[in-house]
């Protein structure tokens, strides 16, 4: 019998490394371990399952609770708990189950009470990995030696992360002395504190049993350290280049845009720099810890969780960026696709989703047309016992040319329809309303970059809101097809929601290949029951646009008909390369190959011609996330051709408004003056497809060949508009309007027609003067209320009374077209309905006949 053997026989109690049998079989730790895996599941199960609006979070917040304080009651009875008994070796480890039972009740409380925001993921993980960590040296004796060490080396990891804690939260040890009184809730404050003290006591018990502890102890602490020394260590390099960056740009007296905008032209578009960008915003700082005790409804500027990051926190204690809330936002609206985030809030929507989507799709073939109606059902999932009234944004995007002309909004179960009046009406009676009352609106609001935004409020967990946005647009044309694209949103969650979509063909069908997943019914739609799908694409066979289409209104009688540009003799004395990083290397070197000796850019703040010997500057603007070209600095006299290349994510022309650059870009183009400008690619610029909208630029699009191919022909496209036309570019569609004088033609063709026309007649009268702040006048704002069409000058807006409208002086225009809708008058017979119309005709003939 070996000694081992010989020891275990003599003393039973005893197994193998030290760890003995009754430790192992102590069935309180036993049930230490059910109760923490109990508490786990329940919490989990809590923040991943949808509550259905219920408030119970301080009922759950009880329950993880009971089963901590049922836990310390059980080890005082078996004398396991205590100042010195808690600490002592054979009871550490029923220790480290009750701090991590009452860690999990601190982390419920949190729900109801938030004493910290949302932790980030990292942290979370770090969390959960230092409680395994502690879990773990239960079986320390059992464990090989090289286990042991990286034990120590995790406990240090461990005692940084709670050092930190115990450190951070120190502001509320002075409060938590109320909570004492409640049952001793306060006390979940100094969880943190006692798990500082747990290490310490681990560290005392088991050192002897790992050769040099302190060295493993030590490279678990240095770790964290050492990465958040080298993380803070880069946030100030890049704090610092921010602010030497928008501090330089006094300097320059030629400087005409926003110090923010160069900032945002040459930053590291990386997570550090949206994490440099958004502290104070999303993340928390070391100098606003006391915040969290403003229970009042406040504007919110960001439509993202608070979190709290630990590098964040630290990072900005020793050196926080120095721009303005504004001009951080700005910056991040210009590199990220986070716009919507950025859109101002009355309240939070942090809970909401939406639940449900119902897509209704006409699509008129033979005239290139298609109306798009989506209903949306808004579910707010809020636990809070406070504050869950919330407010709905979403943002739109619509395809190329489209134009919103309907809203509606349920009110008590009733849709009710919206009225269209001036943006500055809408905007002072939902912020009223909302800010203030806090009763039902809905208003939706013209956006550049094909986008619009629609706000929903009160979104409640006790019902769910629904409301339904129209939008008419033109059928784009791609290689030989008409081109149907769905209308995608940014908004509440929609990832888990499910759709319903509807399309019906107006008129006779063209030859067309339908998604899968769609079933034709019974009536000969197209119907499809599956998850949101915000890419649905419907190619069709592009027929001729019916010639026999006219819908008459208000005295005009409107038609449309295919659109072909036209070409004029032009020779670009001067080419202007307007570069930035969408550009390729292939782009700039195909330039100088062909147009050498004639090429220009705008760098440092003058144009300058390029060279062999300055060619470096070209690969230095490629660099630039974004570019602003400044054509109100052209000289006329050069016949200048501007080439461009750019991405939708880019500077909105609002977004500047004020500046130099913008007052006098707007006195260039109200002059009159257009600049030809030629497009590489597909993909436009925001400011650049803003300006193309309001009809300041002579506009061109396609590949470097097809470019070179014009310069080679000396030619140009150019436009022809009129107050009495209009030409959808993406389309290829020119819609005309003619007095109709006292006998119109009867309808053929659907009232999007005049919607389509007033939309884009608005965008070209607005011109240049969109920059002044008084573009808005009484005709736009008229035109727009006949037509029912969102624009620059009008919004859509659902308030709950009359008395509400009258309040505000918002009335609906008597002669108009009233919101948009499926059986929109004009629309084009089905071919059983010529059938009937024909029969009719005949019939009345017949009877005229026989009458004579």
């Amino acid at each position: 019998m070996t000694t081992d053997q010989q020891t275990i026989g003599a003393n039973p109690t005893v197994g193998v490394g030290g760890t003995t049998l009754q430790q192992k079989r102590d069935p309180f730790l036993l049930l230490g371990y059910v109760f923490l895996a109990a508490s786990c599941f329940f919490y989990l199960l809590f923040e991943f399952t949808p509550q259905e609006g219920s408030n119970y979070t301080f009922e759950v917040f009880i329950c993880h609770y009971i089963l901590a304080l049922g836990y310390a009651g059980f080890l005082l009875y078996n004398k396991a708990y205590g100042i010195r008994a808690s600490w002592r070796k054979e009871n550490i480890h029923k220790t480290v189950v009750l701090l991590n039972l009452f860690l999990v009740s601190a982390f419920a409380l949190n729900r109801e009470f938030a004493v910290f925001e949302a932790s980030a993921n990292w942290w979370s993980v770090y969390i959960v990995f230092s409680s395994m960590t502690l879990l773990s040296f239960q079986y320390f004796d059992r464990l090989p030696a090289w286990v042991n060490k990286i034990q120590f080396v995790c406990l240090g990891g461990a005692f940084v992360l709670y050092v930190y804690s115990t450190v951070v939260i120190a502001n509320y040890y002075l409060f938590s002395w109320i909570g004492l009184l409640f049952f001793g809730i306060g006390g979940l404050i100094y969880v943190p504190v006692c798990f500082v003290v747990l290490v310490i006591a681990l560290i005392k018990h088991y050192h002897k049993n790992v050769d040099v502890p302190a060295a493993w102890m030590i490279v678990g602490v240095l770790a964290p350290l050492l990465f958040t020394a080298a993380f803070i260590s880069e946030w100030s390099r890049r704090v610092d280049e921010i602010a030497k960056v928008t501090n330089q740009s006094v300097i320059s007296p030629k400087t005409q845009l926003p110090a923010w905008v160069k900032a945002a032209q040459t930053l590291e578009d990386d997570w550090m720099t949206r994490m440099i960008l958004k502290s104070d915003l999303v993340y928390t700082t070391a100098k606003d810890r006391f915040s969290e005790f403003d229970f009042a409804p406040r504007r919110l500027s960001w439509e993202e969780q608070r979190k709290h990051d630990p590098l964040v926190f630290l990072a900005t204690g020793v050196k926080e960026c120095t721009l303005s809330a504004d001009e951080r936002i700005r910056i991040l609206q210009a590199i990220t696709k986070t716009r919507h985030q950025t859109e101002d809030r009355l309240w939070s929507g942090e809970n909401l989703t939406t639940s449900y989507i119902v897509t209704d799709v006409d699509l008129y073939p033979d005239l290139h047309l298609a109306y798009t109606e989506k209903y949306l059902n808004v579910k707010n999932s809020g636990k809070q016992r406070w504050r869950n009234t919330q407010e709905a944004i979403y943002t739109f995007q619509l395809p190329e040319g489209s134009v919103v002309t309907s809203l509606s909004l349920w009110i008590n179960g009733v849709e009710e329809k919206a009225i269209l009046t001036s943006k500055q009406k809408a905007t002072e009676a939902y912020t009223t309303i909302v800010g203030k009352e806090s009763r039902d609106p809905s208003v939706v609001h013209w956006q550049e970059g094909n986008t619009v935004t629609v706000r929903v409020f009160p979104c409640t967990p006790k019902e769910e809101r629904k409301f339904k946005i129209g939008v008419t647009s033109p059928l784009t044309r791609q290689q030989g097809q008409i081109v149907y694209k769905s209308i995608r949103f940014d908004g509440p969650n929609a990832e888990n929601a499910q759709e319903t979509t509807r399309v019906t063909f107006i008129g006779t069908p063209p030859k067309t290949e339908m998604p899968k997943g769609f079933r034709k019914n019974d009536q000969g739609d197209y119907i499809s029951e599956d998850a949101y799908n915000p890419e649905l694409y419907i190619g069709m066979e592009a027929s001729p646009v019916n010639s026999d289409n006219t819908f008459s209104f208000d005295g005009y009688t409107y038609s449309l008909e295919s659109y072909t540009p036209d070409y004029e003799r032009y020779q670009a004395n001067a080419v202007y390369l307007d570069i930035n990083n969408s550009w390729t290397p292939d782009d700039v070197e195909a330039f100088k190959d062909r147009l050498a000796d004639n090429l220009y850019v705008f760098y440092n703040e003058e144009f300058v011609k390029l060279s062999e010997q300055n060619w470096r500057i070209a690969e230095t603007l490629q660099k630039r996330a974004f570019s602003l070209f400044p054509f109100h600095l052209l000289k006329k006299k050069d016949a200048p051709l501007v080439v461009t290349k750019g991405r939708a994510l880019s500077v909105h022309l609002s977004d500047f408004k004020g500046s130099p650059f913008a007052v006098h870009l707007g006195k260039f183009f109200a002059s009159g003056k257009r600049v030809r400008v030629f497009n590489l690619g597909e993909n436009v610029s925001t400011y650049v497809g803003s300006l193309r909208e309001f009809r300041a630029l002579q506009f061109g699009e396609g590949s470097r060949e097809e470019l070179f191919a014009l310069l080679d022909k000396q030619q140009f496209p150019t436009l022809h508009e009129t107050e009495n036309s209009v030409v959808l570019h993406d389309a290829n569609l020119k819609l005309t309007r003619k007095k109709s004088g006292n006998n119109p033609p009867p309808n053929s063709a659907p009232d999007h027609l005049a919607r389509l026309f007033a939309y884009n007649d608005i965008m070209r009268r607005v011109g240049g003067g969109y920059f002044k702040e008084d573009f808005v006048n009484e005709a736009l704002v008229e035109e727009a209320s006949k037509a029912y069409v969102v624009s620059p000058v009008s919004s859509l807006i659902v308030l709950e009374t009359r008395a509400d409208y009258d309040r505000f002086n918002i009335h609906g225009t008597k002669n108009s077209l009233d919101n948009a809708a499926k059986d929109s008058s004009g629309a084009v017979p089905e071919p059983h309905e010529w059938v009937l119309i024909i029969l009719f005709a005949a019939f009345v003939i017949y009877l005229k006949v026989r009458r004579s």
